[in-house]
């Protein structure tokens, strides 16, 4: 048997109300009924994120890089906003510097 895949799926949306939540955990639950891969669910919500760049990472970026690491794959569930992802994804995004 061949080592599953490690996906690694983040929802990109922070806003109240949101719907990409959904969509997310709809993702996740059609994903983990194959046995091709091995899921994470991160929500970017739930991550505290420092408002700069630190020259050291804080113990919640740690555990975000942490669950990025492991990824063997990504899927992003987000909104568009202006043509672009949420100001807040990237910014989890570019805080991952070394995965």
């Amino acid at each position: 048997m061949t080592e599953r895949l490690k996906l690694a799926a983040l929802i990109g949306s922070t806003r109240e109300r949101r719907y990409g939540d959904k969509v997310g955990h709809w993702f996740a639950q059609e994903a983990q009924r194959l046995d091709d891969f091995e899921l994470s669910l991160i929500d970017v919500a739930d991550i505290d994120l420092p408002s700069r760049h630190l020259a050291e990472p804080t113990p919640a970026m740690k555990a975000f890089t942490g669950k990025l690491a492991k990824a063997d794959a990504f899927v992003v569930v987000t909104p568009e906003y202006n043509h672009s992802m949420p100001g807040y994804l990237k910014h989890a995004i570019d805080q991952a510097t070394e995965e």
